[in-house]
């Protein structure tokens, strides 16, 4: 689960400071843990889309589009998915 930090801690179990405003992953475990032990260090946040963004970079200066194409160059992809996205509204 995703959870926003409120107000930077630090985490001893993952030892590292948690910053606010940082969305961190957690388990659902971990999330009842930190609540316990204060419950204004966090807050839980819904995920609104786990699809991919696109263009996706699929290595070596290839992108691919939402419709599957691919093409060669970061600004070409960007370019090209505008449009795909302007077509779709």
């Amino acid at each position: 689960m995703k959870a926003k930090v409120l107000i930077s801690f630090s985490d001893n179990v993952n030892k590292v400071i948690q910053q606010e405003g940082k969305v961190i992953d957690l388990t659902e475990e971990r999330f009842e843990e930190i609540m316990a032990a204060n419950e204004n260090l966090i807050e839980a946040v819904q995920v609104e889309d786990d699809s991919p963004e696109f263009p996706k970079h699929t290595g070596g200066g290839h992108y691919e589009l939402s419709n599957g194409d691919k093409v060669k160059g970061k600004d070409a992809a960007i370019i090209a998915q505008d449009e795909i996205d302007e077509s779709v509204d």
